[in-house]
């Protein structure tokens, strides 16, 4: 069988894993990737994050606005949390909220969910994952239809949770003080600022976005880079 090709993003270089992956026999192919950290054979996507990014993320409210992108994006989304998670249970204030998460991927969001130790039980997996996936024919009932919106809320949820710095918890902040995604868009500033969670840093990066001339990028797009596997 040919070895196995995965699209890696860049930012995962330091994780060390993707080198691990080459050892291994796999193909590595870096790209910048706007949603998940390897991209698999037969639309299976991995997001990758070590316990502590996890627990952050959560608090935050990216790690829900990162799960419906990926599983917007692609028909078979897998979370791959890496550390000692029983060792952040036993610290974490509200354990609870952790299981919460984690059982709201699976159910809520469909997500396939593996625990590692370590990058190189990390690699281990992805390389399995891979090759499975790789094995599956396109036509098989195992693959699923896109999830779509499902109603009007969640789209504005899902727009406004785009912008700079802002995951769900504080879209629905922004939401329900402004009312409207357009009035969210023409905001002050000032008016902003009144938004608990929205800091001068995070302002001027939506304020970058909003009113910076688009200007296209030479980059392959994202479809591209998945038809050529």
């Amino acid at each position: 069988m040919e070895n196995v090709k995965i699209y890696v993003d860049f930012r995962e270089k330091d994780s060390g894993v993707p080198l691990i992956l080459s050892k291994l026999g796999v193909k590595v192919i870096y790209q910048n990737l706007t949603v998940g950290d390897y991209i698999l054979p037969n639309d299976y996507a991995v997001e990758r994050k070590n316990v502590e990014d996890f627990v952050s993320s959560m608090i935050s409210g990216r790690l829900f606005n990162q799960a419906y992108r990926l599983v917007e994006t692609y028909q078979n989304p897998i979370f791959l949390v890496e550390g000692n998670l029983q060792e952040t249970l036993e610290t974490f204030p509200k354990p609870r909220s952790i299981w919460g998460a984690l059982t709201s991927l699976s159910i809520r969001y469909g997500v396939h969910i593996f625990f590692t130790a370590n990058p190189n039980q990390t690699a281990e997996l992805i390389k399995i994952l891979a090759n499975q996936a790789q094995e599956i024919k396109p036509i098989e009932p195992v693959l699923r239809e896109r999830r779509k919106i499902k109603s009007l809320a969640d789209h504005q949820l899902y727009v406004v949770s785009s912008l700079p710095g802002v995951g769900l918890k504080l879209a629905d902040k922004m939401l329900r003080r402004f009312r409207s995604v357009r009035k969210i868009f023409q905001a002050s500033k000032r008016e902003l600022m009144l938004i608990e969670g929205l800091g001068k840093s995070k302002i001027e990066k939506i304020c970058e976005l909003l009113d910076s001339p688009y200007k296209p990028q030479p980059e392959k797009g994202y479809q591209k880079i998945l038809d050529e596997t």
